[in-house]
């Protein structure tokens, strides 16, 4: 009998949940310094992964629900779908798209009338634009879902009704004359949006100004300090964005920033673009003050936490210190003065430490310094001083300096562990 629980979804509810597939947005800084952003899996191989997890509430703005009940004994294969479904939720908090869509398919090949599998990969699917589909999910947890789900199915049906707004943003016969946009100007930004992007154009000027004004709130206590002229912001449907630079890029892009900021939005934008923003602001902060993008790993590892912070995810995990440790000990470290021009010519893995090590050097930053010597480090990278010059009368310290500290604490965090580990291996055996 099949058994619909209402803790699938309020457990998920309650954590991050990646909407933007961590293994197909990508960010990088080309060659003449242009930063561009990119869900082709062609991509070149030192891209990272731009955007990841942000707050189901935020995407979509369904009710949080209750605590799930505790569960008392019961139907092992209850039990066994309940977990498999946690696992899958846990690899979404953590970005793991592709893995928890394995994972939540497989459930459905064994159950197909359980409703939380088809929630999560209709957002998938909606994100990668993939519209039929993410319909047919939406659609089947409707059918599969009971009265204790009434809120949800409240929701799933204007989520329905939002995928016909992706479908024209994204239809190239719609691609809007530029003479026909809207233009909102803010404190701090001058955004203009393509027509494409719905009919409630004040709402989503209003969402997205009240992002951009997070994301430069964000960035000033990060970076210490924020651009005095107002920042040009293009948002662009799918078509319009197409039609404009198809001819400009050799692969297909996301977005990019030349002096403005051009970005893809859906139609009915929600955390994944408020992860964007956060990313890229600080990217577009970094080139105003300095003139540039080196050290480059200081610009992604301050973009890195930034996109973090917009889902509330503080730092890195556990989980990515104990790679970053691993790395270490195997003598696969990459030194952050390779890292500082650009991350060119990495390997897919080498380039994912890379990034690691640039947020984990980043967040040691922020541990040891205050927002005035940060935007005093910024200012003198843009007076043209060499990283070491401008990091030692910022911080104190050069790079070799900081990526000497930060191998300690890493390697201390976890010679700690085994070292307590090793003591309790010792110990007597109750026999």
């Amino acid at each position: 009998m099949r058994r619909v629980k209402a803790w699938g979804l309020a457990i998920a509810a309650m954590v991050a949940l990646a909407v933007l597939a961590a293994d197909q947005t990508r960010v990088w800084v080309d060659e003449r310094g242009v930063t561009h952003l990119t869900n082709d899996p062609d991509a070149p191989p030192a891209a990272h992964t731009a955007a990841g997890p942000d707050e189901l509430e935020s995407l979509w703005q369904g009710p949080l629900g209750d605590e799930p009940p505790v569960q008392s004994g019961g139907d092992r294969e209850e039990e066994r779908t309940r977990r498999l479904l946690e696992g899958a939720v846990a690899d979404l908090r953590r970005g793991e798209n592709a893995r928890a869509a394995v994972t939540l398919e497989s459930i459905l090949r064994d159950h197909p009338t359980r409703p939380e599998p088809h929630w999560y990969l209709a957002m998938l699917d909606r994100h990668r634009g993939r519209y039929d589909s993410a319909e047919s999910h939406l659609r089947a947890f409707l059918a599969a879902s009971g009265d204790d789900l009434d809120s949800w199915r409240a929701s799933a049906q204007r989520r329905l009704a939002e995928l016909d707004d992706e479908r024209r943003a994204s239809d190239p016969s719609r691609a809007s004359d530029p003479d026909g946009w809207s233009t909102r100007a803010g404190a701090n930004f001058r955004l203009t949006i393509d027509p494409a992007l719905g009919a409630g154009a004040a709402g989503f000027a209003d969402t997205v100004l009240l992002y951009l004004e997070q994301a430069r709130e964000a960035a000033l206590a990060r970076l210490g300090a924020a651009p005095d002229e107002p920042m040009s912001v293009v948002l662009y449907g799918r078509a319009a964005y197409d039609r404009a630079y198809n001819d400009r890029f050799s692969f297909r892009t996301v977005g990019f920033f030349d002096g403005q900021m051009h970005v893809v939005s859906a139609a009915h934008p929600a955390g994944e673009l408020r992860a964007l923003i956060f990313h890229e602001y600080v990217h577009a902060v970094f080139r105003s003050l300095t003139g540039g993008d080196q050290p480059y790993w200081l610009n992604e590892g301050l973009a890195e936490l930034s996109e973090r912070e917009s889902r509330a995810q503080p730092g890195l995990t556990r989980t990515e210190r104990s790679l970053l440790h691993r790395r270490q000990q195997a003598g696969a470290w990459i030194s952050l003065r390779r890292l500082a021009p650009n991350f060119a010519g990495l390997s897919d893995e080498e380039a994912r430490a890379a990034y690691l090590q640039a947020a984990a050097a980043a967040s040691w930053i922020e541990a040891h310094s205050d927002r005035e010597a940060r935007g005093k480090l910024l200012g003198l990278l843009g007076q043209g001083r060499s990283d070491d010059e401008a990091l030692r009368a910022a911080l104190g310290l050069d790079t070799a300096a900081i990526e000497a500290e930060l191998q300690r604490d890493i390697a201390s965090e976890f010679a700690s562990a085994s070292t307590r580990a090793a003591g309790a291996r010792s110990q007597p055996q109750a026999r």
